[in-house]
């Protein structure tokens, strides 16, 4: 999936409206936003160095050194242990107990990214088991490529992101969410229109 549907998803599961909420609003967005970090790393070190993006996605995003990146950064083993803990803190360190809450659901963020992401990628897939297990799965579909439905998948992704931007919208009255939730929908038609236009 995009990344901001990862937000978007993770969002509205966790998020609450209200000015108190704001930690735990920015703990979900950031669940949301975590397993794609590398990545983004990779692409705005591929602008600073002013890399083609063949390079990019056809060399870099298959090193090693990137895929270990993004394998640590997509490990549903490591998010339920720091959903664990931060449970364990919420529940007896009642000092602590905030910022264990604040830690459970940036997990459980991070897991619906997990979740999300298992069944829509082919060759781009992610070690979604290390440190126990390097296996990929290898799915028939996937969320941009178009040899594997990905036209498809992208234009119900698309539809289902606009649809949480709009849920969102409603929740939320604050004018910085509501642009960054514009910006959601509008990452819809300039991502693919990135990659048609300026990524070959």
């Amino acid at each position: 999936m995009n990344t901001q549907t990862h937000i978007l998803i993770a969002s509205a599961l966790f998020s609450k409206s209200g000015s108190s909420n704001t930690a735990r609003n920015i703990a979900a967005a950031s669940g949301g936003l975590f397993p794609d970090l590398a990545i983004f790393i990779m692409f705005f070190w591929s602008k600073l160095t002013r890399t083609p993006e063949y390079i990019v996605w056809g060399e870099w995003y298959f090193n090693s050194n990137w895929q270990s990146a993004i394998d640590i950064s997509n490990s549903l083993p490591l998010f339920i242990t720091l959903l664990l803990c931060g449970a364990a803190i919420a529940r007896w360190n009642k000092v602590a107990a905030k910022y264990g809450l604040m830690l459970a659901i940036f997990s459980m963020a991070a897991i619906t990214h997990l979740a999300g992401d298992f069944s829509l990628h082919v060759d781009d897939a992610h070690a979604h088991f290390w440190p126990i297990s390097d296996w990929r799965y290898t799915s028939p579909f996937s969320y941009w490529n178009p040899d594997h439905h990905g036209q498809t998948i992208s234009i119900i992704e698309a539809i289902f992101g606009i649809g949480l931007s709009i849920l969102m919208f409603r929740r939320f009255s604050g004018i910085v969410v509501r642009m960054l939730l514009i910006l959601a929908v509008v990452a819809y038609i300039a991502v693919p229109a990135y990659f048609i236009f300026f990524a070959n």
